[in-house]
């Protein structure tokens, strides 16, 4: 049986990002979950010590992009242009999907090892495992992160 992981909440979340991107980042609860198919352009899966799809991350394009912005520093002009394209730059991308990888440690509680399994940027397609989780009772949490300078976007943490 694998070990309970934990849910993060908007504490951890914010004390990760505030470390990684070097910015007073305001994370609160969002009553209007990201959904697939819709408002999703960034998802990420992460699996246990035994390759067990446990829990699964999705942010919406605004949040997708600002977060790869803010890792590498790239100037607003830029941002605004990414924002206005209604996608994740690829050079953006790469730079959240770091973010995703680093965000596995807070899954990581107690006796739980979480680790990035992959990550998918609109359009390409997801994984079928993580499809199938999709279809399964899982806890959720959806939060709105402010990055400053940068803007605001959602994340959804889903966690089983």
């Amino acid at each position: 049986m694998s070990e309970p992981a934990v849910m993060p909440d908007a504490g951890a979340v914010r004390s990760l990002l505030n470390g990684l991107l070097d910015k007073p980042v305001a994370v609160t609860r969002e009553a209007k979950p990201v959904l697939p198919g819709r408002d999703v352009h960034v998802v990420g899966s992460y699996v246990d010590d035994e390759g067990g799809l446990r829990a699964v991350v999705f942010c919406d394009q605004v949040l997708g992009t600002v977060l790869g912005a803010a890792l590498a520093l790239v100037p607003k002009p830029r941002v605004e242009e990414a924002l206005a394209s209604g996608a994740v730059p690829d050079d953006l991308a790469e730079n959240t999907r770091e973010v995703l990888n680093v965000g596995a440690s807070m899954f990581n509680g107690g006796t739980a090892h979480l680790k990035l399994q992959g990550t998918w940027v609109v359009p390409e397609p997801v994984a079928e495992d993580v499809v199938a989780f999709l279809r399964e009772p899982c806890v959720r949490t959806d939060l709105r992160i402010d990055v400053p300078g940068y803007g605001e976007g959602v994340l959804a943490l889903l966690l089983r």
